[in-house]
């Protein structure tokens, strides 16, 4: 019998400032005796641990799979975080499928960092490796070895967002202008009332007068009234008019193309995409006001604006929801749709391939159930089937044409990498955009970085899967990578990794977005046919609330729809 048993052997050796872990799975009958320290009973019975080797000699074959990751513990006795990197390579049995590879690693990994049993020493780290290598779901891998390897303490450390306060040291007048202008352009164009504003920054009047004058002598916003501001456009390539009403479009020239944002970049870098524009601006005091740059992209006259609001209170909800109406109504010969942005990206931590990085683009695309645009309403946990249950509404176009010419562009990129049109309207975006108060640069590599809060004050960063050795050198570095697949959304499957990661792998998301199902109800119920989703990849919903790559990644959005306008058929009128 004992000829068919295998068991889990450890072996560790040390190597400069490295500790490697090796474990495999050895035929009972196979295990060299003489080397062993310790073999365990009881409920970790076939775990065997041997002596420490000096030297641990070099794989002959390489890894079928790398995973790379760096822990930020908390020190018992310092509270300071000891970063520690860690690196999981792993060998599978003969004739293992790819796709069985990357999906076995996946899971060990995500059980092995689990927030409610992540081991918080070596000692426990290696044996839940070990007691997973026990388990009958990985019987296809045959070993793991772990380099462990404690960084030096000035490394760089998580940022304070993921699960940890952060003091900001800068002076207070600094606070409350940064303040201001981001609430000044969230609910632009809508004007701002200065009780609304002081309540929304937490500065007094004194204070919050004296930031709203540094800001409106920087020419950033405008005094509507008195005591009522205005985020102010600022595009010398536009001419704006404010109006009462707006103009009524004439004759055959009218726009087809209608473009949604959520965001003051994500409409900067919209409307850098358009020439020969006007921008209509319909001010309120008091209730929505209005706005839209009308230009062309190519031959087609489009139609541009920013929602004033998007959330789950009543009232934002009838705001996104009236303002996409208005729209709609007022320019009624638009044929298309555009809802053009940033969002979060899904990671897929073992396969090079599927992982979204910081910067790429997102065509939503429906999945197997033809759901393009998938929201969650709530959970609801059925304990007859074990399982959670998502309540979800969905959205698709009746009329794909966007869709297949997005794909088209994404696959005439992959057979010729020369062919990137959306590349040369990025350079174009980014050197109009330069004397804007936000920076529209792409932002250091260094800064994408992929990190799990697994429980308490303590993170690991998992490293980005790598290139592939037989695509090393072939692959374009600090560009956009096209990908396309459905966009979830909902509050409740954003609160935790767990649940999104669970929704995101049932419904096959690669990105998450703002709730934007009361727009897609109006734009539904106006009956356009050609809808889309253009997203830029700006975090990964982890926490870091990382805003680096919010105005970057919107410019990459609008560059790639401005290449999928261009290939749209001529507009019916």
């Amino acid at each position: 019998m004992d000829e068919a048993v295998e068991e889990i052997v450890m072996t560790p050796t040390k190597k400069g400032k490295t500790t490697t872990i090796k474990i495999e799975k050895k035929l009972k009958t196979m295990i060299d005796q003489s080397k062993v320290a310790h073999k365990a009973g009881g409920e970790h019975r076939g775990l065997v641990i041997n002596k420490q080797d000096q030297e641990l000699a070099d794989q002959a074959l390489p890894p079928d799979l790398r995973l790379e990751f760096k822990c930020f513990l908390v020190d018992a006795k310092s509270g300071k975080h000891v970063p520690e990197q860690r690196i999981l390579k792993f060998w599978f049995a003969p004739n293992t499928e790819y796709l069985d590879q990357v999906t076995r690693a996946y899971e060990f990994f995500s059980e092995l960092v689990r927030r409610d049993s992540f081991p918080r020493d070596y000692v426990g780290f290696i044996k839940k490796v070990m007691k997973q290598m026990q388990h009958p779901k990985y019987t296809q891998i045959k070993k793991v070895d772990v380099d462990l390897q404690q960084l030096e303490p000035d490394t760089e450390g998580p940022p304070h967002s993921v699960g940890l306060p952060k003091e900001d040291k800068r002076p207070r007048e600094l606070v409350v202008q940064e303040s201001l202008l981001h609430t000044l352009e969230s609910a632009y164009p809508n004007i701002m009332p200065m009780e609304n504003l002081m309540e929304m920054t937490g500065g007094d009047v004194m204070m919050v007068n004296e930031c709203l004058k540094i800001l409106e002598g920087r020419n950033l916003i405008k005094e509507m009234e008195p005591g009522k501001w205005v985020r102010k456009v600022l595009d010398d390539k536009a001419e704006v008019k404010i109006v009462k009403q707006m103009p009524l479009q004439q004759g055959g020239d009218k726009p087809t193309v209608a473009i949604i944002t959520f965001k003051y970049y994500e409409k900067m870098a919209v409307d850098a995409m358009m020439t020969n524009k006007t921008t209509f601006v319909k001010y309120k005091t008091e209730g929505e006001s209005n706005v839209y740059t009308i230009g062309y992209i190519g031959n087609h006259k489009v139609v541009s604006t920013k929602l004033p609001a998007i959330g789950r209170n009543m009232a934002e909800q009838i705001a996104s929801g009236n303002t996409t109406t208005r729209l709609l109504g007022t320019f009624g010969d638009v044929e298309h749709v555009f809802l053009v942005g940033c969002a979060g990206g899904v990671p897929h931590y073992t396969n090079y391939h599927k992982h979204v990085r910081l910067g790429d683009v997102i065509v939503a695309m429906p999945n197997q159930n033809g759901f393009m645009y998938i929201f969650c309403d709530k959970i609801n946990h059925n304990p007859d089937l074990g399982q959670l249950q998502y309540t979800l509404k969905s959205w698709s176009p009746t009329s794909p044409i966007i869709q297949k010419i997005a794909e088209n562009l994404k696959e005439h990129n992959l057979t010729d990498p020369s062919f990137a049109p959306w590349e040369e309207y990025l350079e174009e975006g980014r050197q109009a955009l330069q004397g804007q108060e936000v920076n529209f640069e792409r932002p250091p590599p260094e800064t994408d970085r992929l990190f799990m809060n697994i429980g308490g004050n303590d993170v690991i960063e998992v490293g980005h899967p790598p290139v592939p050795e037989d695509e090393v050198g072939k692959v374009k570095c600090g560009v956009p990578v096209i990908r396309c697949g459905p966009i979830g959304a909902g509050k409740p499957v954003l609160k935790e990794d767990a649940l999104r990661l669970d929704f995101a792998a049932r419904h096959q998301c690669i990105a998450f977005d703002t709730e934007f199902d009361q727009v897609l109800e109006s734009i539904v119920g106006n009956r356009k046919d050609s809808f889309a989703f253009i997203r830029g990849i700006c975090d990964y919903l982890d926490g870091t609330k990382n805003t680096d790559w919010q105005p970057y990644s919107a410019l990459v959005a609008a560059s790639f729809m401005k290449a999928i306008i261009e290939n749209l058929p001529p507009p019916d009128n």
